[in-house]
């Protein structure tokens, strides 16, 4: 039969190993039409020299169309794929397996080689199974896996992030911080007089108090890297990375605003309404400066001293607390 042109096609001459099917011995032939799985076999010019009804109906192709046609005949994106096994095969190299998508199914191809008396590659032999079923099954457990992980940082009240969450943004910021040498700002707020509107309303009214402010918060903390998360009770906390003392103060008092905005009635406040206290605190990167949990802690610390300033001060405001260098280490800490 006379072969189309292969794009990939070598230029090697033709060995006792290039054939058709026809060529094929019929016990052979039948044998691998039996197995349980697509296969073909590839000359080194990257033709098919055999190829079962399995492999064929993958391809959506008659088994006479394919004899003797180039490989990415049935599968364009084959092409650098199969360059790569001639390559790696070319030098004895351990073929490696592929997952494939093609119409709608995923396919896992297996890659074995053999080699003529010159040890040059003579075919390639390829083998197809359909994993479509277990791929899915995977990509469920991902999608489960990264659910459970984002329930072990996430508050369930607010869908903020909890402190398991929070404790490794700060972290991770910190780290970033001294290693870029740019500065991050710590923010927490606290709902004023937040015990006695749950005495005055009920839990139920307290929670969806708390909601409403987590996404008037939230608004402020939008950026890549930003981490806005429930502290614990009525407390929240913000990590903004790449902000300094005066961008940190504009976002507290636009949160500030922001929570005085939803006119939300407290009877027993002196505002009339729901209000916030802010303590703000900022961590100059240094480069080299460890980062660990007492560091954490101290940023936290300056951010607490911050808060009771601003409480002292009379609430609904905020205050500004620098971040020592001592080893002090100032409550409250993520540990529970």
């Amino acid at each position: 039969m006379v072969r189309a042109a292969c794009p990939e096609d070598t230029g090697f001459p033709e060995s006792r190993h290039d054939r058709s099917s026809a060529d094929v011995t019929p016990v052979f032939g039948r044998f691998f039409e039996s197995v349980p799985f697509a296969f073909c076999i590839l000359d080194r010019a990257r033709h098919v020299v055999f190829i079962n009804r399995q492999m064929a109906a993958i391809a959506g192709r008659a088994v006479e169309e394919l004899d003797g046609a180039c490989a990415t005949t049935m599968f364009p994106q084959l092409g650098p794929m199969l360059e790569r096994c001639y390559r790696f095969a070319g030098h004895g190299t351990p073929l490696p397996d592929i997952r494939i998508y093609w119409r709608s199914r995923t396919y896992l191809l297996s890659f074995s080689v053999t080699y003529d008396a010159e040890g040059l590659v003579a075919e390639l032999l390829i083998g197809a199974m359909d994993i479509s079923r277990e791929a899915r099954i995977e990509a469920r457990l991902r999608q489960s896996r990264r659910q459970l992980l984002s329930s072990l940082r996430t508050d369930h009240l607010t869908g903020l992030l909890n402190r398991n969450g929070l404790a490794s943004a700060l972290s991770r910021e910190l780290r970033c911080s001294n290693r870029e040498e740019t500065s991050m700002a710590l923010l927490l707020v606290d709902v004023d007089y937040f015990k006695n509107y749950n005495d005055c309303f009920g839990h139920l009214a307290g929670d969806r108090c708390l909601v409403a402010i987590a996404r008037e918060i939230a608004r402020w903390g939008r950026r890549a890297g930003d981490a806005v998360g429930r502290f614990g009770g009525e407390e929240f906390v913000m990590v903004l990375p790449d902000t300094d003392a005066a961008g940190a103060l504009r976002v507290a008092e636009n949160c500030r605003i922001a929570v005085e905005r939803l006119s939300m009635t407290h009877p027993e406040s002196p505002f009339g309404r729901i209000t916030v206290s802010i303590g703000v605190t900022v961590n100059d990167g240094r480069r080299g400066k460890p980062v660990d949990a007492d560091h954490a802690a101290r940023c936290l610390g300056a951010a607490d001293r911050a808060l009771y300033e601003a409480k002292d001060a009379g609430r609904n405001t905020m205050r500004f607390s620098h971040l020592s260098d001592d080893h002090e280490i100032a409550s409250p800490s993520f540990n529970p």
